[in-house]
């Protein structure tokens, strides 16, 4: 009997700890879950910051509009490195204490999915850290129509303009010019605006 009632003892214990590791792995993953949250969500708040930026219309309607829309990027400049440290030393621990275990396809998916938004991400906010405006007077070079598209050729570059624009210039006329360019393609560019030279 005296046996009987030490192991139901040691099997209440037994459950008792089992019952609290599964409590403190539930709270880790709560923990890792809710840090990639607010890391995913400043990565894409910031990256939608910075395209609403970009539009030229918010900024022709008000300015201050404008520069308040870069805020949440130059925010998470400085908070995403720290979320990313965050979310790391959760998921670490989490996995320590979870030990290894077959991650199932909604995970596997989850996972591609925030991958490649991040990359994709990343990738369209590095190229378009290369574009560059230019401005000044320049000599229209050439007029060009390749396949459905208009450009004009100034100072050796090909820029993209709309069919009016590219009707109403004239070859070897000078115009003060604005239009905005990637270094990494530095043959094409995009028009801003065209004014002819008095």
């Amino acid at each position: 009997m005296l046996i009987i009632e030490l192991n139901l003892r040691e099997d209440i214990k037994n459950m008792t700890l089992f019952k609290e590791e599964e409590s403190d792995l539930q709270k880790l993953f709560k923990a890792q879950r809710l840090a990639l949250y607010w890391l995913l969500g400043f990565i894409y708040l910031a990256f939608i910051g910075l395209q609403l930026g970009r539009v030229q219309a918010i900024t022709n309607f008000n300015y201050s509009l404008h520069e308040i829309l870069y805020l949440p990027f130059n925010l998470a400049i400085f908070i995403v490195p720290v979320l990313f440290l965050i979310y790391l030393y959760y998921v670490i621990k989490y996995l320590r204490k979870r030990g290894k275990q077959k991650i199932n396809n909604k995970t596997r998916g989850m996972v591609i999915l925030v991958i490649a938004s991040i990359i994709t991400i990343f990738s369209i906010t590095e190229h378009q850290f290369h574009e560059v405006s230019t401005g000044g007077v320049f000599e229209v070079e050439q007029k060009v129509y390749i396949e459905g598209k208009y450009f004009l050729v100034f100072n050796n570059q090909q820029i993209e303009v709309s069919m009016n624009e590219f009707k109403l210039v004239e070859v070897n006329k000078e115009y003060v010019v604005s239009y905005i360019w990637n270094s990494r393609s530095p043959n094409k560019g995009r028009l801003e605006a065209i004014e002819l030279m008095k």
